[in-house]
């Protein structure tokens, strides 16, 4: 009996990795086709192509001044080649692809440009094989659509033993529809598979550990802050995003294993100190950068300054004249009724404060009727609740802060 009980488990449990297994690599397949492609139109086709490509522009320039100058020339800061006829921004494709020739090279001093740098690596060795400037960059792009599909899946992955198929799939349906991911999710400058890193190696630890594993927290913070650095030396983008999404899996598993406050309060602070590193060793690689341009540390941090001060709060009329002078005026709460209310998910533009209200509603219905489910659902229903709410918050900073 007990070699049968014993059959019978393993056997389940080889049912269970086969589903998950088989859903992991749908779930891939989807969001690459998704992502790469907009095969489900979850966005407007004529501008899928386009969306983004302001800023893949940077990265693109860069290559071409690698080509001719060296992947380090001008610090290895990304920009763009300017004063020639036509949109500045398809000219760095044309300039690349070898159409026209010429231009000014203009660096861009907001971030260390660390993508730049990465894919004029990449395309000095693929422009070996003889392969056309268009062919090489959708190569790049499907790259990271790849890498920002395994990242998904591999979170999606995690949560199937916890929530079900049924709740998986429609998260995976979710994410193929979103169309901030899908617009940008192919971009080689915002790059989010680096963004989803840090949260995907902190949620796999503990999900290693739930399941029997040793884990050194030393270790896994010190993963957080390498991860989080590479982030932050491709753009300062939605950092404040990504190093609290980092905490989002500790309290997923506070709640779902029990931990108790000591041991949440204790990783969190771990994890976060990390991840605050990871973020001043970026900048403090981004200040060393524009010294070697300025020749000294005091018009480097100037420049850095006036980059902070420009994107979140100072006064409107040192901006008057400029791209930033309506922003300054904005209220944050203007900003907020823009996202939450005036934006939109899908491409019914569904605004997100319906997601809130709804997330408000499961809310309420859950800890009004909470004796009506089973204990074991009670359970991860509760977890999911409070690990939403603080990850809404985490979404938002960013918002706020760089209105």
């Amino acid at each position: 009996d007990k070699r049968c009980d014993e059959y019978l488990r393993n056997n389940r449990s080889m049912v269970n990795l086969n589903s998950k297994s088989q859903f992991a690599i749908l779930a891939f397949v989807l969001m690459y086709l998704s992502f790469g492609h907009n095969v489900f139109h979850a966005v407007n086709p004529d501008k899928f192509y386009s969306t983004g490509s302001v800023s893949d522009a940077l990265v693109i320039g860069r290559i071409v001044q690698s080509r001719e100058h060296g992947v380090f020339s001008e610090q290895g800061r990304m920009g763009r080649f300017l004063g020639l006829e036509g949109d500045m921004h398809h000219n760095q494709t044309r300039l690349l692809a070898g159409e026209i020739t010429g231009g000014v090279y203009t660096p861009y001093d907001s971030q260390v440009g660390v993508q730049g740098i990465v894919f004029s690596g990449i395309d000095g060795l693929v422009s070996k094989l003889d392969i056309s400037a268009e062919s090489r960059l959708a190569m790049y792009h499907s790259l990271i659509a790849i890498m920002f599909s395994l990242v998904l899946t591999g979170l999606l992955f995690m949560m199937y033993d916890d929530i079900g198929l049924t709740a998986v799939s429609l998260i995976l349906l979710s994410i193929l529809f979103s169309r901030w991911q899908v617009y940008y999710s192919k971009s080689m400058y915002w790059s989010l598979p680096t963004m989803f890193l840090p949260m995907f190696l902190v949620f796999l630890a503990c999900k290693l550990e739930s399941n029997g594993r040793k884990i050194s927290i030393f270790l896994v913070s010190s993963c957080v802050m390498l991860s989080v650095t590479l982030d932050a030396l491709m753009g300062f983008e939605y950092i404040t995003t990504v190093m609290l999404a980092t905490i989002a899996p500790l309290v997923y598993f506070t709640w779902r294993d029990d931990w108790g406050k000591e041991r949440l309060i204790r990783r969190t602070l771990m994890i976060t100190t990390f991840a605050l590193a990871g973020f001043l060793m970026a900048l403090v690689l981004h200040l060393y950068q524009l010294k070697l341009v300025s020749g000294n540390y005091t018009d480097a941090f100037e420049v850095i300054k006036e980059r902070i001060l420009a994107r979140t709060y100072t006064d409107p009329e040192d901006y008057a004249g400029t791209a930033y002078y309506e922003s300054q005026q904005t209220s944050v709460f203007y900003v907020l009724y823009i996202y939450l209310i005036k934006g939109g998910t899908f491409r019914l533009k569904l605004p997100f404060i319906l997601w809130l209200l709804m997330l408000v509603n499961i809310t309420v219905r859950f800890y009004r009727d909470e004796n009506r489910f089973a204990e074991k659902k009670a359970h991860i229903i509760r977890t999911l609740i409070v690990t939403s709410w603080f990850s809404l918050a985490a979404s938002l900073s960013w918002i706020v802060l760089a209105k």
